[in-house]
């Protein structure tokens, strides 16, 4: 993103971008649809429990919040194996921009995926519609999806070895 590009406008793109990865629109009356469908789904079972929506914004609050260590956010986003700044890098994009994300939903979508729903706030402003923000099972647990995380440090103007691939 060019540096001379005006606050507002970045804000605007970053809110736009991050509007699009994440499939808001609609009229945000439920939640959105998965992203992933097909007929294997039916037999497919989450290859882990999938947390409620309070143990996401809990973890989300911890991953987002730059005062957390390093080592606690560690395995909180896949990739960050390659780049253990990059939950920082996400954490310190996130509060440039005002980001809040308020978790009200959780389905799995099949193929080790789960999707949580969201509801977003850029600089005190709801995002329209809501937000479907995917993790991934890995190494046990759930992990932010890094193809999500490096499209928010992308749109924040920001960038990750971890993303390079």
């Amino acid at each position: 993103m060019n540096r001379h590009t005006p606050f507002g406008a970045r804000l605007l793109l970053t809110a736009t971008m991050l509007c699009a990865v994440t499939a808001c629109g609609g009229s945000g009356d439920g939640p959105a649809p998965a992203a992933h469908t097909s007929s294997a789904q039916a037999t497919d079972q989450p290859p882990l429990p999938l947390p409620g929506p309070a143990d996401l914004n809990a973890g989300l609050g911890i991953a987002l919040d730059p005062n957390t260590p390093a080592a606690q956010r560690l395995d909180l986003v896949q990739g960050s194996d390659l780049d253990p700044d990059l939950v920082g890098k996400m954490a310190r994009a996130g509060v440039s921009n005002g980001v809040k994300i308020t978790v009200v939903g959780v389905e799995y979508a099949g193929n080790g995926i789960m999707q949580a729903t969201a509801n977003l706030t850029l600089n005190g402003k709801p995002v329209d519609g809501q937000a479907v923000i995917p993790f991934v099972a890995e190494g046990g647990r759930w992990k932010l999806q890094k193809a999500w995380a490096c499209q928010m440090l992308v749109n924040a103007g920001a960038t990750s070895p971890a993303c390079a691939n």
